[in-house]
């Protein structure tokens, strides 16, 4: 509690404490004002936060598509809808029967084409040892060179044409591009499937965006890194504290709203197309609050009721300002210094007598 508010609610008690002993000591108990028993407490100021709500959709930030790099018969299947698998999991395999005849004619190439050029080298040294006794014309050497060049040649051909059905064998056995879930499985063993195929969704569960609309007139209010709390319908106390990562730069053509977008890691078990609840951090200042029950609707407003200290409270008009759960935000009516009643204030009236139930930890609490 403020130091300075400190004196003022002590000398409040004490004469609390009189008030007590004055009643406790009432000679004819007949005669005594009806007195209702109440609880009391010191208004408090706190860091207030202005929110404004918004229900949005969760997306994966990763979702791709796995579709098949080559042509085959699907022979086995690894992975089905629902399971979790990690990136490079095998997921199915195709009929590799093609792909290995084309490797094994690149490989018997590639040999060929490498006894040809090792001939022709043999060749070409023999012409250049002619050629130093002039017993061989020169352009005969030259065209033995030329050759041993075009066989080297051929051969980085057939190397890559190796490479290509070494790869293409390898895409037979499909694997998964991401750690994730099967969202959908698109064949089955027996299919044939050609290049470009879908054979399987996956969504990466880690990573997740949120998308969250609000009212174009609130387009000037927001930006990026405002904090923001989101939660799920299914566990509305899990609250998670984010910042807006981006905004959509057009408004919703059917919504007429703006849409802030938040990249979040996976809480746990947050899917992605479901509803996420958002509460947008609009502004922040210090505010003095209330318990909820302090405050009363009359006739002449909303009002609470201030306790004098000496067993009667004063009824006191009041503007209220923001609410949360289980209190309520005082602008203007109310000082700091002053204490309201909570439990019993709603049977009270202006003048009113009334019996402070634990009045000893209110003292110990001004005292702090």
């Amino acid at each position: 509690m403020n130091g300075i508010l400190a004196l003022p609610r002590l000398c409040w008690l004490l004469a609390l404490c009189a008030a007590l002993a004055a009643c406790s000591n009432e000679s004819e108990p007949e005669t005594s004002e009806r007195r209702t028993s109440v609880t009391v407490s010191w208004p408090e100021l706190r860091q207030l936060e202005q929110l404004e709500r918004s229900v949005g959709r969760l997306e994966a930030v990763s979702a791709p598509g796995v579709a098949a790099e080559t042509a085959g018969r699907v022979v086995a299947l690894y992975a089905d809808a629902g399971m979790q698998v990690d990136a490079g999991a095998l997921l199915l395999s195709l009929d590799a029967e093609t792909q290995q005849h084309a490797v094994s004619a690149a490989e018997a190439e590639l040999r060929r084409l490498s006894a040809m050029l090792a001939n022709q080298q043999v060749q070409v040294e023999r012409l250049r040892g002619l050629a130093q006794r002039q017993s061989v014309a020169q352009d005969q050497l030259d065209q033995a060179e030329t050759m041993v060049s075009v066989y080297t040649a051929q051969m980085e051909e057939a190397r890559a044409r190796l490479s290509q059905a070494e790869l293409e064998l390898a895409r037979t056995q499909v694997r998964s591009p991401v750690s994730g879930q099967v969202q959908r499985r698109l064949v089955s063993v027996g299919d044939f499937v050609s290049s470009g195929r879908g054979l399987f969704e996956i969504v990466a569960a880690d990573a997740l965006q949120a998308v969250l609309p609000l009212p174009e007139h609130l387009q000037d209010a927001v930006s990026v890194g405002q904090r923001i709390y989101l939660s799920i319908p299914a566990r509305p106390d899990q609250r998670v504290e984010q910042t807006v990562s981006d905004l959509r730069p057009v408004v919703g053509q059917g919504s007429r709203a703006i849409e802030l977008l938040i990249n979040l890691d996976n809480p746990g078990r947050w899917r992605a197309g479901g509803s996420v609840v958002a509460d947008v951090v609009m502004a922040q200042r210090e505010g003095l609050v209330i318990p909820s029950q302090a405050l009363v609707r009359r006739p002449a407003g909303e009002v609470v009721f201030v306790y004098d200290g000496d067993g009667r409270v004063e009824q006191q008009l009041v503007q209220t300002g923001l609410r949360g759960p289980g209190w309520i935000e005082i602008r203007e009516g109310l000082r700091a210094d002053q204490a309201v009643v909570v439990d019993g204030a709603g049977f009270l009236a202006d003048a009113a007598a009334v019996e402070v139930r634990e009045w000893l930890a209110l003292m110990e609490e001004a005292q702090r």
